[in-house]
């Protein structure tokens, strides 16, 4: 069988100027179930400088939830739960768009709050 890998690391975050590193197990079980979700299995972790490094294994001929075959068939079960709910129905492709949206945006906010963060830092010093 061939395999593809993938590693992804949980950096370290502070609490405080001086407080103990730690990782966020709140973001790491995420990452983990989206990894699995996606066929990934994680086959190793491992400490590191900066962090936690995870490896991630899945079949090479590995499809998953990207089979067409299997997006038309949600696509359609979407649309009949829907239409028995009296809702509107989307097409995997409008919930797709609509999902890439709203990661941009969380995305451009998470840089603003980062940016805001560090008008009021010099060098590793905050500045009230």
């Amino acid at each position: 069988m061939r395999w593809q890998y993938r590693t992804v690391i949980f950096e370290f975050q502070k609490d405080g100027l001086l407080g103990d590193r730690f990782i966020d197990d709140e973001e790491m079980e995420k990452t983990l179930n989206e990894q699995g979700r996606a066929g990934w299995e994680l086959v190793s972790a491992t400490m590191v400088q900066d962090g936690l490094l995870t490896l991630f294994k899945r079949p090479e001929s590995y499809r998953g939830l990207d089979s067409e075959v299997e997006q038309a068939s949600r696509a359609v079960d979407f649309a009949s739960e829907a239409e028995a709910e009296g809702q509107e129905a989307f097409s995997a492709e409008d919930i797709r768009h609509q999902e890439q949206e709203h990661i941009k945006t969380l995305e451009r906010q998470r840089r603003q709050a980062m940016e805001e963060q560090e008008r009021f830092m010099v060098g590793d010093i905050k500045i009230s």
